[in-house]
This record gives C-alpha cells, structure tokens and sequence, in this order.
C-alpha cells in the first residue's frame, strides 16, 4: 500500500463530494448537453483508455485489482468499456469484462474515445504516441471516426485513496486517524466519494467555466453535432487567444484542437451580423464571447460536425 496524507486526503474527497470536479477535459458518455446524453449521438458504449504513464509502480499494484474488481463494473454500467491500462506503450486492448460486456458488432463501426490520463503526470509528447496508435489500429473501431477521440484528465491520488479504502484494514487505520468527531461523517462520505469520482470520469460532472459556456452555447446553434466535435470546435477557438509559446502541438485535449496549438497564429474572421443575430436570439452574449462562439461555429462547420 502507498500511504496516505489523512488530512489532504479527507478534505479533497469533502470537496468532490461538494461538487469540485475529480476529472476535467472533453466530454465522456455520461455529459449531459442541452439535456441530451452524450451516448445517445452515437449507438453502444464509448471505449475508455487508462493510461498510467506517470504512475507509479506501487500505485498500479493498488489501483489495477481495485480498477477490476470495483470500479470497471460501474464504469460498464456507465457506458465506458475499458482497455488494459496502458503503461509506457499505447498498446490497446480490452480487458476481459469489457470483451465480455461488448455489444455484437461494437468493433465493426467507428466509436467515441476517451483518453483517462493522470492529471500533470504525463509528458507533453503522450499526446503524440496516442495519435499514432490509434491511427495504426486498421480497425473499423476506429478507422472511421478517428477525430472523435480525446483526453480527460484524472486526480490520480483521489483515485489511490478510494483503492486502498476499499480495504477494510486501510478504510479502518484511516478512520481511526481522523478527529472522532469525524468519523460519522466519513462513513457517509465515502460511498458519495467514490460515486463521483465514478461519474467524473464519464464527464458527468465537470468544471465551469468560458469552454463549458461555449460548449452548451454552441450545442444550441448544432443539436445534432456530436460532442466531442463540439469540444474539438471550441477548444480549437480558444487555442486560438492562446500565448505563442502557450500554443504548443502537444497542448490540446483533442485531435481538431492541435491543428490550431502549433504555434502559428490561426486567424478567423470577425462575427457576421447574421450570426450574432442567430446565437443572441438563443442567449445575449458579451463580443468576446460571441467572437469566440462564431470561430468555433465555423471550424464545426469547415469540418462537418453536424
């Protein structure tokens, strides 16, 4: 076992359960935009890939029992079919409940990808190795709709903590360093932690702020785009405003993003009236806001996301 910080441990599973995001990036099977589940723009499950580049060796003896036996179940039930976590080549297969659990014909058409990746544990240059692979998969799974792939990013030591409770000697040598007046509280709170983190990893739940702003904003104007099209779209317009040296080819989270984050400047054409007229007609919008809404309504359109 890794041991763990008590205190820094119990205050980040109150503030998850709170509401503060355990994961963050592009969206998963379980977003909910506009109140339309993601899974419904395309049939059966998506495929998740755990990628542990980062991890170290004692986490994965903790984190790979626990990932099998408690947490892929209830990522299955979520709609995320899991790929044997990768370590430090993008070699992707599924795990054996996933095999088991996979639809008749599921590899035979393109599906969404889900990049798990451990939040500031992985090199720049990974996002490259995953492009690579994918686009050596000569499989319809991804063949066809390779640009529908991208990455949310982890609390990796959130997820250690929730492995090891799951001990019934770790969760009691835990609850027995807390304050007693505590220790209530933790029995409640653990069940809720673990839920959350769950349904952070298949974008359940996300952080606010301008992307999910324009993401929702730009749903609106395409109900039928698909939202990881949608996020390519966005995240590319806001790449866009990015510092040069900010605008690395390795910074984006999705495919679309890094055709703008090479470090050249991407220029759009200034907001049409017609277009002002069409997105505040559905919600008023500040110019920068607008501004930036009509660039990623226009790289949708240049790249058929509807």
């Amino acid at each position: 076992m890794v041991p763990l910080d008590v205190a820094a441990t119990w205050t980040r599973m109150l503030s998850v359960t709170a509401g503060a995001p355990a994961a963050i990036g592009a969206p998963g099977p379980a977003t909910r935009i506009r109140g339309k589940a993601a899974l419904s723009w395309i049939e059966g499950p998506w495929l998740g890939i755990l990628d542990f580049q980062g991890v170290k060796r004692c986490e994965r003896e903790v984190l790979d029992p626990w990932l099998s036996e408690h947490a892929e179940p209830l990522l299955l039930v979520r709609h995320l079919l899991l790929s044997k976590p990768l370590v430090d080549d993008v070699f992707i297969d599924l795990t054996p409940q996933a095999r088991e659990a996979m639809p008749e014909g599921w590899r035979d058409a393109p599906r969404p990808v889900l990049i798990l990746a451990p939040a500031g544990r992985s090199r720049p240059e990974r996002r490259r190795e995953y492009l690579v692979a994918l686009s050596q998969l000569r499989i319809p799974l991804v063949a066809g709709g390779s640009e529908l792939w991208a990455i949310r990013e982890f609390d990796v030591e959130l997820l250690l903590a929730l492995a090891q409770l799951a001990d019934p000697a770790e969760r009691a040598a835990f609850r027995a360093a807390l304050d007693p007046s505590q220790t209530r509280l933790f029995d409640q709170q653990l069940p809720a932690a673990r839920a959350a983190v769950l349904d952070d990893l298949v974008g359940a739940r996300d952080e606010e702020g301008a992307v999910a702003a324009d993401l929702d904003g730009l749903s609106s104007l395409h109900p039928n785009a698909h939202p990881l099209a949608l996020y390519s779209a966005v995240e590319r317009a806001h790449n866009r405003r990015r510092a040069e040296k900010e605008r690395t080819q390795f910074s984006a989270r999705t495919i679309e993003a890094r055709l703008s984050a090479r470090g050249f400047p991407e220029p759009g054409g200034p907001c049409t009236p017609a277009f002002a007229q069409r997105a505040c007609a559905i919600e008023p919008l500040l110019p920068g806001d607008l501004q930036r809404l009509f660039d990623a309504d226009e790289l949708l359109a240049f790249r058929g996301g509807d």
